[in-house]
């Protein structure tokens, strides 16, 4: 099975990583000493593979995922698909219906502004942030540190932060209030 692929779990943004050829090839070489012979491994095997190593999202051909959330208004449903042979055609689609299935709204994100808006948010803030501690930020880093914040901050003012999976690190990089 020799492949283990890094992350903190599932789908860490609404579309899974696409990976470069090398992961790629790593990825269908295990999926191959896996299934030869189909029945290579037990149930519990099989089900070991997939969850230590993610590739139920991670180097896959096709992925689509469906989640609906209830709220007084309605329903949100929200739309994963992707496809390794069109990545043009990566989307998350968040839809809002009423309760008779009318739809309020509806976004479409592409791969390239939910990688920008997660690296911004996840990646850049901290960065900076630790710049900022370490009195060497730029006047522009710190403003654009506001800016992510503030996000953050509105983020955090409508929903609480997700719960902690034990024994592991906390996902959520919120700043603390």
């Amino acid at each position: 099975m020799g492949l283990a692929l890094a992350g903190c779990g599932p789908l860490q943004a609404p579309l899974p990583a696409r990976l470069d050829d090398g992961q790629q090839k790593a990825v269908n070489e295990s999926w191959e000493q896996t299934l030869s012979p189909v029945d290579r491994f037990s149930k519990q095997s099989l089900l070991d593979f997939l969850l230590l190593t993610n590739t139920y999202q991670f180097g896959v051909d096709k992925l689509e995922f469906r989640s609906e959330k209830s709220f007084s208004g309605g329903v949100v449903v929200m739309e994963v698909r992707f496809d390794r042979s069109s990545p043009e055609r990566d989307l998350f689609t968040v839809t809002v219906q009423d309760r008779p299935g009318k739809v309020l709204r509806q976004e479409r994100y592409g791969r390239e502004q939910i990688e920008r808006s997660y690296s911004e948010l996840h990646i850049e803030a901290g960065v900076i942030r630790h710049k900022r501690d370490q009195g060497i930020a730029s006047p522009e880093e710190l403003r654009k540190l506001e800016a992510y914040e503030a996000r953050h901050a509105l983020v955090n003012s409508v929903l609480p932060a997700p719960p902690e999976d034990k024994g592991k690190k906390p996902h959520d990089q919120r700043p603390k209030k």
